[in-house]
Order: C-alpha cells, then sequence, then structure tokens
C-alpha cells in the first residue's frame, strides 16, 4: 500500500524559517499560477533491472534524507487556495522520511509511475516523496518527488551520485569506486546567516542599487505586444534551433578564440536579434546562474540554481567589444545570486494587488537557458553512476499527468507574455532547442525575425565571420 500520512510528526526548527535567497524567485514563481495549476515539481525516475535490496536502498535514502537538510523541511501551514498568499514559513523534520513500496504488473509500469508522479506533494507535511514500484523480482522503480523550492538540475546529478555511492557502501564495501566528499552544507544554516540584521542591510542596499540599475535598462517597460492580447493560459509559439555538430564545434572553437563562454555568445545573439526587431538599445536578459557559491554549496542538496537579470548594451562597434562586454554583464550578475528576486523587483515594479506574486521573468525582456555544456566543454548528459555488479540503472523520462498551467492574475500573465525565451542544450555534440513566444502577445512574423537574425548571427560567427 501507499504510505499515507494521517498526522505530520513536529518539526525540529523551534521556529519557522523565512526564505532562503534561493528559494524566493521559485516561491514567486510558484504563486503566480493558480493553486489547482501543475505544481512546480522536479522527480527523478529511475528503473533497477537486476537484484535490488530494498533494505540497502531505505537505508541509503534515509541517510541521504538525514545529511541534506532541504529534503527535511516543510511548510509550516498550507499556502490555501490563494496562491498569493505570502511565504507562510518553513520547519525542519527531525526524521527522513519514508519510502513506500507498492507492487505494479510489468505492463503497467509506466501507468503506475505517471499516477504517482501526478499526485501533489502534500508541502505541509515534506516537500519531497520516494516510492518504489515493484514489478518483478528483478525491476523495480524509484520515484523520488521533489518540489522546486528543495531541488536543482545541479541537486539531480548530486543525488544520483549519493544514491549510488550509499548503495554500494551497503551492499559492496570496500569496492573503491566511492568518490570522496566533503560535508553538505548546512541549509537552515544558510537561510538563517542570510537573516542576520547587517545581513539584510547589507541585502537591501546592494538591492536597490542594481534595481536602479534595470530600470535604467528598460525593466520596467516591457517589450511591446503586437496585439496587446494577454491571457490566463498562455499558448506559445515555437522556432526551432538547429546547428549540427560540426557547427557547433566550430561555434564552440569560435568561442574560446573570442575568450568568452558560449553562454555569452548565445545571450549576445538573443540580444542583438531582440533589439534589432524591436528597437531597443538596452535590453535586460534573465538567465540561470547554480548559485552554489561555497565548497560545502556543491555538495549540498537543495535548490541553490536562481533567476539574474543581465543588463546588456546592445550597441557595439566591434563583435568581440559586444561579447567582452556581454560576459562581463553575466559575471556581475552572477555575483547578485544572493539577493532575493523579490528584494530587487518589488524596488522596480509595483507589487501585484493583494501581495499578488511576480513572475520569473517580470523584470526582463528575455530569458535564455542553456544545458549540456559548462563553459566550452559539452557534458555528458543525465550520467548514470555506477552500481553494483548485476544491478543496472535507467533514467526513465516519464511525466506527471497535470492540467496547463493557469496565471493567477494579468499581472503574470503580461510578464510572461511580454518575454521571449530561448531554452536551448548541447546533446550529441550539437546545439539544439527552441525559441519561445506567447501567441496571442507577439505576432508570429516579429517572432520568426528574431529567430532569423539570431540563426544568422551564430551561423556567421561558426564561420569565422562577424555578423
Amino acid at each position: 500500500m501507499i504510505h499515507e500520512v494521517g498526522t505530520h510528526p513536529p518539526s525540529a526548527s523551534p521556529a519557522a524559517l523565512p526564505l532562503f535567497s534561493r528559494q524566493d524567485w521559485c516561491w514567486e514563481w510558484t504563486r503566480s499560477y493558480t493553486g489547482d495549476s501543475t505544481p512546480i515539481e522536479s522527480s527523478e525516475t529511475l528503473l533497477f533491472h537486476g537484484p535490488l535490496d530494498t533494505g540497502a536502498l531505505r537505508d541509503t535514502l534515509a541517510e541521504i534524507g538525514t545529511r541534506h537538510e532541504a529534503l527535511r523541511l516543510h511548510l509550516v501551514a498550507g499556502a490555501g487556495p490563494d496562491p498569493s498568499a505570502v511565504w507562510p514559513g518553513q520547519g525542519l523534520r527531525p526524521e527522513p522520511g519514508p519510502l513506500d513500496v507498492v507492487r505494479a504488473a510489468p505492463g503497467e509500469r509506466a501507468a503506475e509511475v505517471t499516477r504517482l508522479l501526478s499526485r501533489p506533494l502534500d508541502l505541509t507535511d515534506r516537500m519531497t516523496r520516494t516510492t518504489l514500484v515493484r514489478t518483478a523480482a528483478e525491476e523495480h522503480v524509484l520515484v523520488a518527488q521533489f518540489h522546486h523550492l528543495i531541488f536543482d538540475s545541479t541537486s539531480h546529478r548530486l543525488f544520483r551520485d549519493l544514491l549510488a555511492d550509499g548503495y554500494r557502501e551497503r551492499v559492496a564495501p570496500g569496492d573503491g569506486t566511492a568518490k570522496r566528499r566533503g560535508e553538505p552544507a548546512s541549509y537552515t544554516g544558510l537561510i538563517s546567516r542570510e537573516h542576520a540584521p547587517e545581513a539584510r542591510t547589507a541585502v537591501h542596499g546592494r538591492a536597490a542599487a542594481l534595481a536602479e540599475e534595470l530600470r535604467a535598462y528598460g525593466a520596467a517597460d516591457p517589450l511591446a505586444g503586437d496585439t496587446g492580447a494577454v491571457v490566463a493560459e498562455a499558448e506559445f509559439g515555437s522556432l526551432p534551433v538547429a546547428l549540427t555538430a560540426e557547427r557547433t564545434r566550430l561555434l564552440l572553437r569560435r568561442s574560446r578564440a573570442e575568450r568568452v563562454t558560449l553562454h555569452t555568445v548565445l545571450l549576445a545573439a538573443l540580444g542583438h536579434a531582440v533589439a534589432t526587431v524591436y528597437e531597443r538599445g538596452r535590453l535586460v536578459c534573465s538567465v540561470y546562474t547554480h548559485g552554489r557559491t561555497s565548497a560545502s554549496a556543491r555538495e549540498t542538496l537543495g535548490l541553490f540554481s536562481t533567476v539574474v537579470p543581465v543588463p546588456v548594451d546592445t550597441g557595439y562597434r566591434s563583435l568581440p567589444e559586444f561579447l567582452k562586454a556581454v560576459q562581463g554583464s553575466v559575471q556581475r550578475a552572477s555575483g547578485s545570486a544572493d539577493l532575493p528576486f523579490s528584494e530587487i523587483a518589488s524596488r522596480v515594479l509595483d507589487r501585484p494587488p493583494g501581495e499578488g506574486a511576480y513572475y520569473r521573468s517580470a523584470l526582463a525582456h528575455l530569458e535564455l537557458r542553456l544545458s549540456g555544456v559548462t563553459g566550452w566543454l559539452p557534458e555528458e548528459p543525465n550520467p548514470v553512476p555506477a552500481m553494483p555488479s548485476g544491478l543496472a540503472v535507467t533514467p526513465q523520462d516519464l511525466y506527471p499527468e497535470h492540467p496547463f498551467p493557469v496565471f493567477a492574475g494579468p499581472e503574470q500573465a503580461l510578464a510572461c507574455a511580454s518575454t521571449l525565451f530561448a531554452d536551448l542544450e548541447i546533446a550529441d555534440g550539437a546545439l539544439t532547442g527552441s525559441l519561445w513566444y506567447e501567441k496571442h502577445y507577439h505576432d508570429a512574423t516579429r517572432a520568426a525575425r528574431v529567430g532569423e537574425i539570431f540563426m544568422h548571427f551564430i551561423e556567421r560567427l561558426s564561420e569565422g565571420g562577424y555578423p
């Protein structure tokens, strides 16, 4: 049977904790939608083939939950039906959560996993849930659900490593394959230090200075829509981005020659395209940073990644000058990862009515997400750590069934609709992805022009020329 929580155990924390700076943007994003919208969760689904020691797996998960405080956090009160509710506070459970075990017929594996993923987390209990689906004596699926408030993409890789290392130590001790790791940071300790009075004073001053700069770059002046239509249920059009592996290799080589990262090149290309089509001399770009600014944070499960606004001047005398200026802006923006998103946004924009939320791109004209590469080096996608002999692990691409998200109000809908989005990755050595635009707000022809200029920019660079 599936474990059902009847009464919630007490928190270990004596008082409700405020938001960590890296959680702030995610909380604003979460409550930008109605309460019955798709939960913002990040799940890990692993298929095990071979003899699995369930007890060793349970003990390994318990150890991970004990050592990494974010996995024991919960909201001290429900957000309620109104997603604009202010932060209710979070507490720390004294013990890690259980591993539930359920059985399913082999032919129903995907359906059972999808059903589990579609059960929203009770955030007042825990922000994570783990279930093991047994479909045969030597076939199991681990379904680990995490709310994005306590988990990010870096956490996925770390979680897999910790799971494999801990399991091997229990069933095959002394095999010498476990990686030496440092101690994880105390997530609650990080929160407490950030909210010390002197730290808060410094944050207020830095947030005010950044907000003033963002206003000068048009953060309060969104891209003009062609129809002006803003709808609660956004509909997106997409423009494909696809370079061959050879063209991608040349683009990476050109990036190295210019002494900038591929991320910088793509952001510069996107900024140039948007500025040209929308006739903007200055833009604010939203980018993601891993947010792990210490060695201990890099050993810690939790939400550290955050969105940071990057002010960009789109006029330039030469391409090398432009690329270096964009890279400098990104580096400076990464230094603001510890500034809560709402602290900045509230100094640029009025808070939406009823303590409403700021959508994650509320300050930006465009948003870039790039994965699969660090600097100039492609990363192995979803690496699977080695398990003991005879046990194979395969990540599963299964997703929950949820209704399409609905914006909580017109302010959140406008913030999303007015932004142009680029979601790109390096996969099998090639740059692929899409440019996205909200179809009710942006004209498809105009958006296509952005895509054409963007592709021309990066293709000319890869050929060794200048756009």
